[in-house]
């Protein structure tokens, strides 16, 4: 990468960090939220294969029990549901693509996922299993409803169906009051990321609304989600297709939770159903594509996402081919370098040039150093005689930049990288360079270019520009070994390139 595209990155880079703190829109304050809901005493249900009845309070937080939980393992999940509730307690995704990933989405000491309404009876819960499909029923009765939770969990899926069904047995119409709220907080084995965005999010059909979990105070109301959700840099906890009424983000405790909430009407002897879907597992943009529901919507690709997803579709067609994610990112950066040679040569050829001019500018300089104006008209017809143009190269720079940061996002989010080794000490491109090697290389390739790149006739820029070196293999020390790995080879290209240049031009 050439002085000035680099100069340009850098940048580029600071408007979109200012303009993130500064200028980003704000949430909107809920003006009220009511999920409050009548209740009375029930008397328990007559079910076929009834496991508990344990009585608890309606509106408090309903007790988790060790002797209470029914666990159901598939190769890719293993969840964790609380028998007295109906909910699940915990979620771990266990691997991804064959790799072990042990990834939980919950603490397991308050639910992690409440679906439906509550009940003052502890529910009972009856376990079906017909062929490679596990079904969990849970219900519970209250006066004149009978509350059912329902989910099915298949062998070789990240999808759950679920569902709440309310049965109304009296003689007199009720509203009741549906949600599914995920949260609070995350769980264990997820790494913290300050590049990647984590927490609680949702889709609102137009654009994804998201806040820290920190950082929630009021209420943020969002009308008709399509789903909502918790994310890490990699994986996902959604529930969707709910056809939910309001989205809701709201403090709990130091973390903050997401909710989906609706109301029904259920007229004596008639039952409301609410289906949805539950997503616990990767963000792998092609898996959520097949999934629906605009789940991809979860993986940010930033301002560029038109060219971030084309180069990660790239990328994961080289992989089929050479089956090592490392080789693929070179040879993404290749593909990627020839498509932009033309201008990153139109750049370079046009900077050697300048360069060369240096000499009759600086004879100018001093023969009108006492008349601005002549020496303005020297120049441009030193410019036009020599067939310069100082321009030249800014405009092929300024079209390389959004394929910058599309490569750059597309791996920084990729979960193609994550438990992916490259060769000798590299185990996973997801994670730093356990040993600094590739990043120590990186910076020496910086400055083995910018010593073949034409010098700035500007003193102080020589200075900057011999600091960059450095101060970039430091800020890549903590980078993906993926991402180091993407500028180490495109530093290699551009090398070859400009020394192919500095001989043509010289000679």
């Amino acid at each position: 990468m050439d002085k000035k595209t680099l100069l340009a990155v850098a940048l580029s880079a600071l408007v979109l960090l200012g303009f993130q703190a500064f200028f980003a829109p704000k949430a909107p304050v809920a003006d009220n939220v009511t999920t409050a809901a009548e209740t009375e005493n029930v008397a328990a249900a007559d079910t076929a294969e009834q496991t508990s009845a344990e009585p608890v309070v309606l509106g408090e937080t309903l007790p988790v029990s060790p002797d209470k939980l029914t666990t159901i393992s598939t190769a890719d999940l293993t969840l964790t549901f609380n028998e007295i509730s109906g909910n699940i307690l915990k979620a771990e995704i266990q691997q991804y693509n064959g790799k072990p990933i042990h990834t939980f989405f919950g603490d397991g000491k308050q639910d992690y996922m409440i679906a439906g309404t509550g009940t003052s009876a502890a529910f009972t819960s009856q376990e079906i299993k017909k062929g490679d499909t596990t079904t969990l029923v849970f219900t519970s009765t209250q006066n004149d409803l009978i509350v059912t939770k329902k989910y099915q969990i298949k062998e070789g899926s990240y999808l759950i169906d679920a569902s709440v069904e309310v049965a109304n047995t009296g003689n007199i119409s009720v509203e009741i009051p549906l949600s599914v709220q995920i949260g609070p907080g995350l769980g264990n084995g997820i790494a913290d990321s300050k590049l990647v965005f984590q927490g609680p999010l949702m889709f609102d059909g137009k654009k994804i609304r998201r806040e820290k979990e920190d950082k929630v105070k009021a209420p943020e109301v969002y009308e008709k989600p399509v789903w909502i959700g918790y994310t890490s840099p990699y994986f996902l906890f959604a529930a969707a297709g709910g056809d939910f009424n309001e989205g809701i983000i709201q403090k709990s405790g130091d973390s903050a939770v997401i909710k989906g909430t609706d109301k029904a009407v259920v007229n004596p002897a008639s039952k409301y159903t609410k289906e949805f879907k539950l997503y616990i597992g990767p963000k792998k943009y092609t898996l959520l594509k097949e999934t629906g529901f605009s789940l991809t919507k979860s993986i940010d690709f930033g301002y560029f996402s038109f060219l971030a997803i084309p180069l990660l579709n790239l990328m994961n067609f080289f992989y089929s081919y050479v089956h090592n994610y490392g080789l693929a990112i070179i040879l993404l950066t290749v593909v990627v370098k020839l498509v932009t040679f033309p201008l990153t040569h139109k750049s370079m050829v046009s900077m050697k040039r300048m360069q060369l001019l240096q000499p009759k500018m600086t004879e100018l300089r001093e023969k009108y150093a006492k008349d601005k104006q002549k020496l303005n008209q020297a120049v441009m017809e030193l410019y036009k005689k020599e067939g310069v143009n100082p321009f030249g190269g800014c405009l092929p720079i300024v079209i390389q930049i959004p394929v910058f940061f599309a490569l750059y996002k597309s791996l920084l989010v990729s979960i193609e990288l994550k438990g992916s080794p490259f060769i000798l000490h590299i185990a996973d491109l997801s994670l730093k360079d356990p040993y600094y090697i590739t990043p120590v290389l990186m910076g020496i390739t910086m400055f083995i270019q910018q010593r073949l790149s034409p010098q700035s006739g500007d003193p102080m820029q020589q200075k900057v520009f011999m600091f960059m070196p450095l101060i970039f293999t430091f800020l890549f020390l903590n980078f993906s070994s993926g991402l180091v790995l993407y500028w180490l080879t495109n530093n290699i290209l551009s090398i070859t390139q400009q020394y192919f240049i500095n001989k043509k031009t010289t000679a």
